[in-house]
């Protein structure tokens, strides 16, 4: 059966460009949201400019799809039907185990430290005081980080990049490698991405298949947003930022973390 990594491999394409046209469709998705929100005034730019940076990102990755023939013709594999049904069982204990990570051990073991040293970081790192009103621009907002995002990541960093390396050095060395180049191009999210990273990279190897992995990555990123599931962990007083007991909820959701991973790693274990 021809796999993906036998067409990407069969051509001259390397990882190295794989990582050269995310850079690059990174620094002009950002320059370009720069350009065209800066004429804008603050609220409405900080609205728009994730909005315009995310869809030309995504722009950006298929156009270089188009272009590359060893990328399209690996589309059709990437996007195939999974080699085995994915079981409602399986996939909830994969998302319960990204939930246990985003909304228990991340903000109690890296969030909450850090806000003890680096109170000041409190913005950078997406804490707000109160939760923006849903309103008709926050749904084009959500359909480039619900829909675009998820497809144009899944395939970028899954698809190619993970299945270039596991044919160089192996499954291991490829979801580790891919996994931390996806954290790196989340900046300040660097550890949350890369550990996300390498659940859909396991959800990706159990199925053969990028589609299970797009339906959980578009799940997941449709809860974070400050009016939904997002504000138990980002809204948050800055006065009372430091305060440890305003983390007992995730300190026992970081708790619950390791048995469900446990489970999902049972499930999710790539064959040997």
């Amino acid at each position: 059966m021809t796999r993906p990594k036998d067409v990407l491999t069969g051509g001259a394409v390397r990882p190295w460009h794989v990582i050269f046209i995310l850079l690059a469709a990174y620094v002009v998705a950002e320059v370009s949201a720069v350009k065209l929100t800066l004429p804008l005034d603050a609220d409405l730019r900080g609205e728009l400019f994730p909005l315009l940076n995310s869809a030309l990102n995504a722009a950006m990755c298929v156009a270089f799809v188009v272009v590359v023939p060893e990328f399209r013709r690996a589309l059709p594999l990437l996007f195939a039907r999974p080699v085995e049904t994915p079981r409602a069982g399986d996939l909830c204990w994969a998302f319960l185990a990204m939930l246990c990570w985003g909304y228990g051990l991340y903000p109690a073991g890296f969030l909450m430290p850090l806000m003890q040293c680096k109170p000041e970081w409190y913005s950078l790192m997406g804490f707000a005081e109160t939760a923006r009103p849903f309103d008709l621009r926050i749904l084009a907002i959500a359909f480039t980080s619900v829909i675009l995002a998820p497809i144009a990541e899944e395939t970028m960093y899954r698809g190619f990049l993970m299945n270039l390396w596991i044919a160089r050095w192996g499954t291991w060395a490829g979801v580790i490698a891919s996994s931390i180049v996806f954290g790196l191009f989340h900046r300040q999210n660097a550890l949350f991405a890369a550990m996300m990273g390498a659940g859909f990279a396991l959800v990706y190897l159990r199925f053969d298949s990028l589609w299970p992995g797009i339906a959980l990555h578009s799940a997941y990123n449709l809860l974070t947003f400050n009016w939904a599931l997002g504000q138990v962990v980002s809204i948050r007083p800055r006065a009372t930022i430091q305060d440890l007991a305003n983390w007992i909820p995730e300190m026992i959701v970081a708790i619950l973390f390791f048995p469900v991973a446990y489970i999902f790693w049972r499930r999710f274990r790539p064959a040997p």
